[in-house]
């Protein structure tokens, strides 16, 4: 499998493009994915500001408070994306904001990169379709652990 990302980071958080494409690709590689095996994928992702995460989340979620991860999935359904014919596949936008990340790692007394990656992995599970599930917890945990250092 390719995979190709882009990466908007309007919040300079310091996240780094290969840490994105390294939980993506882990996440991907998860044997409940082999039917992406063949496929060119991208994906987009974008780390923004707290208001800004705030604003889309009340626009889109109609949630009045700022949030970590928001998903913009071009796939309704992990069926469609299952039968889909071509060869190179978008799958969607991940949209993060890393200072209430950290914030929240601070606060559990979590490992920001962990956590990060958990976050990550959550919204790459969203473009593939998942719901929230304990299958998909699992998956993101899985993929945040091999992140721990």
């Amino acid at each position: 499998m390719k995979i190709e990302i882009d990466f908007n980071d309007q919040e300079k958080s310091g996240i780094k493009k290969a840490f994105l494409f390294q939980v993506a690709k882990k996440t991907l590689a998860h044997e409940n994915f082999q039917y992406l095996e063949k496929k060119n994928i991208s994906l987009s992702f974008a780390s923004v500001p707290e208001g800004e995460i705030a604003k889309m989340n009340a626009i889109y979620r109609k949630k009045k408070t700022a949030t970590d991860v928001l998903s913009f999935c071009e796939y309704k359904k992990q069926e469609d994306l299952q039968t889909a014919v071509d060869k190179n596949i978008y799958l969607g936008e991940i949209i993060v904001c890393y200072t209430y990340i950290a914030k929240y790692a601070k606060e559990e007394k979590k490992n920001a990169k962990q956590e990060l990656a958990e976050i990550i992995s959550h919204g790459v599970l969203h473009l593939l379709g998942l719901r929230h599930s304990q299958k998909m917890f699992a998956i993101q945990k899985e993929v945040a652990n091999q992140f721990i250092k």
